[in-house]
This record gives structure tokens, C-alpha cells and sequence, in this order.
């Protein structure tokens, strides 16, 4: 993703970091500043998203990627309703984010609404609470040294 959270330099220190291809996708709605406000994972297949938040040339690679995406509203992408948590069924959302949830819903995903306007008005949402907690590889022993992970 480009916008000013990032650089180039960064995704191509990801992608040799983690031996993963990294896609830019560019963002160029100021009111979008992460990738996480306007991108949602719904499960190993299936994301949601803004458009309008997205270059063209961004626009046209997740359409070609995920033809099936759910593409949520401005009105639910401005109380950050992409920056959501799912298991690939349940969906921890923010409760305002009223037609995403319908449209997850029809979908067979199970939304689950919170409300959270103090963190909203800090620009935060429900993935922004959150701390993903992994093993650490052989490849992250090896560069960092770390061998376990905090419990």
C-alpha cells in the first residue's frame, strides 16, 4: 500500500523478509490513511472494500483478485467498518457500519456490531484493538534471534 504511512522500500523489506509476494495498492482518499480503513479480510478468500479509497490502477487489481469482494459504503467505511476482525465466519464490527453488516449477513457471515464512538473519534476502530500474536519462524530465529514469544 502507498500512502504516507509507507514507502516502496518497505514492501520490497516485507516481501524479502517473509518470502511473500507484496501487492502496492495505493491509496487517495486522505480520509482512508491505512490500508485497514478501507480493506477488510473476511476469510482465507473474500475481502470487502471502498473503491473510491483506491487508485484505478489499485481498483482494477483487487477486482481482478477478488471478483467476489464485498464493497462496502462510504457511510460504513467512515466509522470504519472495514477496520473489522474476522474468523472467517464471525465478523467483530463496528456498529454503525450498518449496510456492510447486512451485506456480510446475506453472505452467511455473522456480524457481530460494537460500538466504540470514543475510539472512533480518535480515528480508531475494532482491528485497531487488536495484537496479533504468532511463533516465531525459523527465518525470524534465524534475522532477529528471538525464540519465543511472549505468553
Amino acid at each position: 500500500m502507498r500512502s504516507l504511512r509507507t514507502t516502496p522500500a518497505a514492501h520490497a523489506e516485507v516481501a524479502r523478509l517473509t518470502g511473500l509476494a507484496v501487492i502496492t495498492l495505493e491509496l487517495i482518499d486522505p480520509r482512508f490513511y491505512h490500508l485497514d480503513t478501507a480493506l477488510a479480510v473476511l476469510d482465507d478468500d473474500t475481502i470487502g472494500y471502498l473503491p473510491a479509497a483506491f487508485a484505478p490502477a489499485s481498483r482494477a487489481e483487487l477486482a481482478r483478485r477478488y471478483p467476489d469482494a464485498v464493497i462496502a459504503t462510504e457511510a460504513d467505511a467512515a466509522v470504519l467498518g472495514l477496520n473489522l476482525v474476522s474468523d472467517g465466519r464471525n465478523v467483530i464490527m463496528a456498529a454503525g457500519a450498518t449496510d456492510l453488516a447486512h451485506d456480510l449477513e446475506l453472505r452467511g457471515y455473522v456480524p457481530l456490531p460494537v460500538a466504540m464512538p470514543e475510539l472512533l473519534k480518535g480515528g480508531g476502530g475494532i482491528k485497531c484493538c487488536t495484537l496479533e500474536i504468532r511463533r516465531p519462524t525459523p527465518t525470524d530465529v534465524a534475522e532477529t534471534g528471538i525464540q519465543e514469544v511472549a505468553r
